[in-house]
């Protein structure tokens, strides 16, 4: 991608160049391009964009070798891109992210002027709008920089300008957003249950559901069956045939509430007990905010993490292996507690450590910044997992030099480190909503109060 874009950027600049041999003071821009050569000549330049502005000269150069023609509008108004990317802006709110963030107000407001200082305005914005816009998409709004506690992810190293020359360049402006997008299809599914809990928000047909009261069992009536039916069948547990039925909690609904329960990290018994109710008694509203701050965390993500990798999501406790494209292994993480205020990062499972003292004599090792190993007993810097021996096992198949072998590794008397011929990489991140590939859409609880730190600096309350 970001040769892809820097590719697009060198496009532009020679296509500018060789127009600029022939641009003449009668082109129906060039009345707006002496405004941006003032504002640029006087230092009274400004995108909007704090990250444009800081890369200000590289912006500039992309003015002076258009000799100052305007990038988004003539002398007599916006060009069609102009409002493309406007029309992009003001859906940003399908990422979870909000119009305002790129000025989307002061934008339109400037759509009608005819006046020259008004319109090159109006290009310096919108070229920092695309600089501001692309990187939320391509890296997360909230980088290292911002919420270090959350995200430790370097960002993909692309240039403000650069930002400025694909979205130029682009023949339309949707294909430069999906440029910028997460290729990961859990980020695309995400995205589409957020527009559908949107709408049925708006619909205002999900149920209010009062987490006390006693538990429900299988076969029992109660009135409160009614409401949770309509729940279960917005929620997609249930067939919506069967969403205005009766008070009694039967054979339907006890198979409706096991998959609620699936979905939200609880024991699928069938019974609406306390557990259940509580995650029934969430406001939809919550949950789009718990489903806007994953999205942003799935662009952190932004990264292919390749056929073969180990993921793990210390909100799920889930440790998952990954080899050809296929999740192979699913193990438990032991000591998520201890680990749950790991930032995002990204490292790598570099080789097999032996350990004969150790309670766990073999441990896979990593580099990273926060771990140091995996083993079956935590530790500082290591994370523990459930069924050691078989993630061992598949690892060092796949990756140990030929000839390695778990018995001899486990019948060491000395301690040793075998490197793996090509380190795997390791993703570590704390996702409390996904949408799988059947279309379900999970959700786990957050004690640490995570969720309420991102919504925070995404300015979602």
């Amino acid at each position: 991608m970001t040769n892809g874009i820097r590719f697009a950027c060198s496009v532009l600049l020679a296509a500018a160049v060789a127009a600029n041999g022939v641009a003449s003071a009668a082109e129906d821009n060039a009345i707006v391009a002496e405004s941006l050569r003032a504002a640029f000549h006087s230092g009274a330049a400004d995108t909007g964009s704090d990250e444009a502005n800081a890369g200000l000269d590289a912006i500039r150069d992309i003015y002076v070798v258009r000799d100052f023609k305007p990038i988004w509008v003539r002398d007599n108004g916006p060009k069609t891109k102009a409002r493309a990317l406007l029309g992009e802006l003001k859906i940003s709110g399908v990422h979870g992210l909000s119009p305002e963030f790129y000025h989307a107000s002061e934008i339109e407001a400037l759509m009608g002027s005819p006046a020259p200082d008004d319109l090159a305005r109006l290009d310096m914005l919108l070229s920092g709008a695309a600089v501001d816009f692309g990187g939320d998409l391509a890296n997360g709004r909230l980088g290292p920089d911002t919420a270090p506690s959350e995200n430790a992810v370097p960002p993909i190293p692309l240039a403000p300008a650069d930002y400025v020359a694909a979205a130029e360049a682009a023949e339309n402006l949707r294909d430069f957003a999906g440029a910028m997008l997460s290729e990961d299809y859990r980020y695309v599914r995400l995205i589409a249950k957020l527009g559908e809990f949107s709408r049925i928000e708006a619909s205002g047909r999900w149920p209010a559901i009062d987490a006390g009261g006693a538990a429900i069992a299988a076969g029992a009536e109660d009135a409160r069956m009614r409401d949770i039916r309509r729940l279960l069948a917005l929620a997609g547990d249930l067939p919506i045939a069967l969403m205005d039925g009766s008070a009694v909690h039967d054979e339907k609904t006890v198979q409706a509430v096991r998959s609620f329960q699936t979905r939200h990290g609880l024991d699928p018994t069938g019974t609406i007990d306390g557990a259940t109710l509580a995650a029934m008694a969430v406001p939809i509203s919550t949950r789009i905010r718990q489903i806007k701050v994953n999205l942003e965390r799935r662009r952190w993500q932004n990264r292919d993490l390749g056929e073969d990798n180990i993921y793990i999501n210390l909100a799920d406790a889930n440790v998952k292996i990954v080899h050809g494209g296929r999740p192979e292994l699913f193990v438990e993480l032991l000591n998520a507690p201890d680990l749950a205020l790991l930032p995002t990062f990204f490292g790598e499972i570099t080789g097999v450590e032996v350990r004969p003292s150790a309670a766990s004599p073999l441990a896979l090792t990593v580099r990273s910044p926060f771990v140091e190993r995996i083993a079956g007993e935590g530790g500082e810097r290591t994370i523990a997992v459930s069924d050691l021996s078989a993630l061992l096992a598949e690892l060092v198949a796949a990756r140990a030099p030929a000839g390695t072998a778990t018995d001899a590794l486990l019948s060491a008397n000395a301690p040793a480190t075998v490197a793996f011929e090509t380190p795997l990489p390791l993703f570590v991140t704390f996702v409390t909503a996904w949408a799988n590939r059947d279309g379900t859409v999970h959700f786990r609880g957050d004690g640490s109060g995570r969720d309420a730190v991102v919504a925070r600096l995404l300015q979602l309350d």
